[in-house]
Formats: C-alpha cells, structure tokens, sequence
C-alpha cells in the first residue's frame, strides 16, 4: 500500500509538470481576468528591435532605437496609456458600483492589498496598472508601440510580433511556476493538509534545493530560482483552489519584452527549474525523502488519504460513515464480508467503493466512530472544511483583524472533530498555530489581546461560511 501510494502520488506531481499541462495553465492563466501589467520602462522596445536586427529580420533606420534611450517623459507618456486601460478596468468591474474609480474599488486591488502587498505598492507607485484581460494588455502593447515606433508598416508588424506579454512579472510567477504550485496543492492533499507534515515534506525540499543551488556553476539553479521555489511551498494556496486549477482568484503578472529572450532564454531557465522539481517528485516514487522514510506520521497520513474513499460502505441502500482514529495505523485496517461483493468500479481502485449484497459486514480492526443518524455527515463536514478552510481563512484576513502578510496563520487552522450535540447539530473542534497567534485572543490576558484581531473570530466566520454553502445552518465552534 506504501509504496503505490508512493507512486500514484509521483506520478501525480509529474503529470502536473507536464508538457499537456503547461499548455493547459498557459490557456488559464491567458484567460485569468484582471491581470497586472508591470511598466517601469521602455526598454523593451530598444532590445526587441536589437534582436530583430541582430537576426537580420530587420533593417533601417528603424535599427537605430536600439541604442537610444528613451526620457522620463516618454515612459510618463506610456504610463497614462496603460493607465487609460485601467480606468477602463474600474469602470467596468468596480468592487462598489457607483463607487470611486480606483484600485480599492476593485475586487483585484484588495486581493493584492492583502496577499502581495509589494505589487500593491507597484500599482500605487504607478509602475503597474491592472488591466481587464490578457487581450487588453496586448492592445496595450500595440498602442504604445505605435507612438513610439517610428517606422514603416511593415517594419511595426514585425515589431509588434516580437514584443511578448511574458508571465512571471514582479513577485508573480511564470507558467511553469504555476504548475509547481500545482504540484505542492497535490502534495497539500495527499498529506490531509497538516501543516505540521506540510512542514517536515518542505524541509526536505528546502534541503534538495540548497544542494542543487551549491552546484550551481554546474548548471544548477540560481539563488534567485532557489528563493521563488521556496517560496511556493508556503503560496501555492494563493495560485491554485483546493482542486489544483488555478484560483479564480489569482491574478497574473505581465511584463513586455521581446519574444527571443522570452521564448529562448527565460524558457530555458523554466525547463531547468522544472528539471530540478522533477527529480525531486521522482525521489518520492524511489522512497529517497528522510521526511517519508524515516517519518511514519508523514506515511501513515498519505496511506490514510489515499484510503479513505474506501472507508465508505453502503448496505440496504443506506451509507455507513467510518472515521478513522488518528492514532491508528491505517495499513492495518481491513474491511471484512461474509457475503459476495462487487466493486462499483474498476478503473480507480482508490475512488471505488464496496456493495454489500449479502451478509454482515464487521468494523475495521482499531479504534473507529461511526456517524450517528442524522442530516449531516461528519466525514463531509471534516473533509470539506479541511480543504476550504485556509482559503476562505485568507479571504476573511484584513485590517482590523489579522492580516494575510505570510499564509502562516491562514494555512494553520484545521477541523480535529466533529461532534453532534443533544439537539442534533454539529459543533466542531479546530485547532490553529497557537504559537504566536493565540496572544491576540480576547480573553488571553495577554497585552496583545484584541477582540477585533481574535483568531478565533475569523476561523468561526470563516467555518460558518463554509457550512453556509454546505445548506448547513445551526452549529457550533470549539477552539481545542
């Protein structure tokens, strides 16, 4: 069992880094609304002119922008280009309607506010706009090239093509960024989303990546390349939903430069840096990871996620819910029938589940907790809460309350049980990184005591939510 699961999950993370899938995010990612266009200056336009004439697919004296550079004053008049774009992004998608036309009124604004607050201060410093759609940034590119271009028609159609909308600007990532992203989601999931295995897996690849910057000057990445990958393991939950799409939420980064360094240099660095997260996923599959090897709780929580869509039995057209307890070993448990059974489906043994035709069934070996009768599912609750809740925890994130500055405190809380009370409703047990975060509970006797920046305020806002789109209405909270 260890070892396929091993294995699915390998497989799982190199699919995500794919060739299929890089084409599958790049369509995303394309269509993602709003995006932001980082434009400090216009050098561009000097180096993509450069190429073309280095390549001969140019001549002129059109070749001459590649020594010139251009005034402030020009870079100001590109900048009220882009920024013509954006106030037709306000106008259209205002957070407010009948609200001011600036970044604040506007869903995109706060999310950058709150989760990257250096491009935010981009965006106010006017070296960034945001713009309604991929295609918009191109119609940018287009206008700015025809006022300062001078040149003949066919000369500014070739200009024009040369000059890429690359992803990757700023603190954003590149595409194939985001399929790492993707992968540490998938990983995320397999680990039950225990930010204390999350933590022990990162260490590990925290450590192959330092190796692999060390040899460097044999073609390893650069510190640069080390540093963005690390730092995807803490926010890929800002980049991809909880089914590893990216986030309808997530907006792109877009920079101008010409399409040879685009497509030809930077493309060879993200082969590279996709070359050294592969042999990392590929270390998984070969059980050469200490955290895997060596931890049973990090294996213990991977074979207990992977077995859980059978831990779901139906008899007599009614559905038996059983919890596995968090001290047993998963590999031990055995489901047992004295009568005849038939798998649902064959395709995927992990999603298949068992009909009893005939006979008793027994209780897996180990402590268990069957689900009482009633309207609600405890399994459901625990594991859709688990999955949704850092993220709704991060939305819920922002001044006065605590704000989403790391992902630390909104990637902690977790739902450790589910419990029915005497007049049949839930009330659920969480746990969050108490350490340092508990300082701020209102009745902590702490200094810091704030009844706005409460933790548990906004973990129970966010649960309640959560609950809310399940058509679960009366509940209760409990902070263990």
């Amino acid at each position: 069992m260890e070892s396929s699961v091993r294995k699915e999950l390998a497989q799982g993370l190199l699919n995500d880094l794919s060739s299929e899938e890089n084409k599958r995010t790049r369509k995303a990612l394309t269509k993602a609304k709003p995006q932001v266009l980082f434009l400090k200056n216009l050098n561009f336009i000097n180096e993509t002119i450069q190429a073309l004439a280095k390549k001969g697919k140019i001549r002129g004296a059109i070749t001459d922008y590649s020594t010139l550079e251009f005034s402030d004053e020009q870079v100001e008049q590109a900048k009220k280009i882009a920024e013509k774009y954006q106030d037709g992004y306000f106008k259209r998608q205002p957070r407010v309607p009948g609200g001011p036309r600036e970044i604040e009124n506007t869903v995109a604004g706060v999310y950058l506010k709150d989760s990257f607050p250096t491009v935010y201060k981009a965006l106010k410093d006017r070296e960034a706009f945001i713009l309604s759609s991929f295609a918009q940034v191109g119609k940018c590119k287009q206008e700015i090239v025809d006022v300062f271009v001078k040149a003949n028609k066919e000369q500014l159609k070739k200009v024009k093509r040369a000059v890429d909308r690359g992803h990757g600007a700023g603190d954003g990532l590149a595409v194939s960024g985001v399929q790492i992203a993707k992968g540490m989601n998938r990983v995320a999931e397999t680990l039950g989303n225990d930010p204390e295995a999350i933590q022990e897996f990162n260490k590990d690849f925290e450590k192959y990546l330092i190796n692999e910057f060390d040899t460097a000057d044999l073609g390893g990445i650069t510190a640069e390349e080390m540093a963005s990958l690390i730092s995807i393991t803490v926010t890929y939950k800002q980049v991809v939903d909880v089914n590893g799409k990216v986030a309808a939420s997530y907006v792109p980064f877009i920079t101008f430069q010409d399409k040879y360094t685009n497509r030809i240099t930077d493309r060879a660095r993200e082969v590279l840096v996709k070359d050294v997260v592969e042999k990392f996923f590929k270390k998984i599959d070969a059980n050469e990871l200490a955290s895997l090897s060596g931890s049973s709780t990090l294996k213990e929580k991977m074979i207990a996620q992977a077995i859980k869509p059978l831990i779901s039995i139906k008899m007599k057209g009614s559905k038996v819910e059983v919890r596995i307890d968090k001290k047993v070993d998963p590999r031990k448990i055995k489901l047992k029938t004295k009568g005849k059974t038939k798998p649902k489906s064959t395709k995927k043994r992990t999603k298949g589940r068992l009909n009893v035709l005939k006979g008793k069934t027994t209780k897996p070996e180990g402590k268990v907790k069957k689900a009482t009768a009633s309207n609600f599912s405890v399994a459901t609750i625990m594991g859709s809460l688990n999955a949704k809740l850092p993220d709704k925890v991060a939305q819920n994130m922002g001044s006065p309350a605590l704000e989403n500055r790391t992902g630390t405190f909104a990637a902690s809380p977790r739902i450790v049980g589910v419990q029915k009370t005497p007049q049949g409703f839930p009330s659920i047990g969480y746990t969050y990184k108490k350490e340092p975060y508990s300082v701020f509970e209102n009745t902590s006797g702490s200094r810091f005591a704030d009844a706005h920046r409460d933790p548990r305020v906004i973990i129970d806002k966010s649960i309640r939510e959560i609950c809310a789109e399940m058509a679960i209405g009366r509940l209760y909270t409990r902070r263990l």
